[in-house]
């Protein structure tokens, strides 16, 4: 997100953590979906693998730098499994579906549709939401050019509104999306999804409340809060990953809870 070129755009934890970490100046202000179980690991049915501890000497399929590899070493480190007990490959969801069918991978941590795929024949052992309740959030936000923000206040507020108001209907009645409703239409029309795969898919993640929002739970608390926290724990992993130079010592200025409070006062 370059000033001048785009001043409000969607992203992910990751890109945000490593935009941070080079001092770009935007702010995320609203989280729009918590990854959840729309990112989980999968092992292979029959091989034995029933516990975490079973993964020492398999093979697993991941993306390397992603938010599946970030909450990969993670998931290890709180089981106490060493990287190197276990064949880590750099993989794309692509190729992770194709080395599932042949049998080369015992277990991988990707998202849909290989995700779905491979829920075909495996089992989940972990998904991401179980992980962010642990303490290192995968999430994808919208940010916005700092500067430009503080100049417009209102609209940012109203934005904000709109977005909690959205996420708002959709939780209190997730049936409401059918094949034929409004908002898979408008999806479909968007992403050229099929209709019948929108409502599941949407399923899979979580939609904090306008109230959790600006709690310290998410966008509240500045660099203590979930989102400040979450940012500098994956800013550690880019590092760890050759991605990125140096970690920004606190990533609270990268976050702002403000929109989200004063949204919380209109009616």
């Amino acid at each position: 997100m370059a000033s001048g070129d785009v001043q409000i755009g969607v992203i992910g934890s990751s890109p945000l953590a490593a935009r941070g970490s080079r001092g770009v100046h935007l702010q995320l202000f609203w989280v729009l979906d918590d990854i959840n179980q729309a990112e989980a690991m999968v092992v292979r049915n029959g091989f034995g693998i029933n516990k975490p501890a079973d993964l020492k000497g398999k093979k697993l399929g991941v993306p390397f730098a992603s938010t599946t590899h970030f909450h990969t070493m993670f998931a290890l480190e709180l089981w106490g499994i060493k990287p190197s007990e276990i064949q880590i490959l750099n993989m794309q969801p692509n190729q992770i579906a194709a080395a599932w069918e042949r049998g080369d991978i015992d277990a991988a941590y990707v998202w849909d549709p290989a995700l779905a795929k491979l829920k075909q024949s495996g089992k989940v052992l972990v998904t991401s939401g179980e992980l962010s309740k642990k303490g290192k959030a995968t999430f994808d936000g919208i940010a916005v050019e700092r500067k430009w923000a503080e100049k417009n206040p209102d609209f940012m507020v109203k934005f904000v509104k709109v977005a909690a108001d959205a996420d708002a209907a959709y939780r209190s009645n997730p049936s409401a999306w059918t094949v034929d409703s409004v908002p898979v239409k408008a999806n479909v029309k968007l992403t050229g999804a099929d209709a019948k795969d929108v409502a599941p898919s949407v399923a899979l993640y979580a939609y904090p409340s306008l109230e959790e929002q600006a709690s310290a739970t998410w966008l509240g608390g500045g660099g203590n809060g979930g989102v400040g926290k979450a940012l500098k724990a994956t800013a550690e992993f880019l590092k760890s990953q050759g991605k990125i130079d140096a970690v920004a010592p606190d990533y609270g200025k990268y976050v702002t809870s403000k929109y989200a409070e004063a949204a919380m006062k209109l009616k």
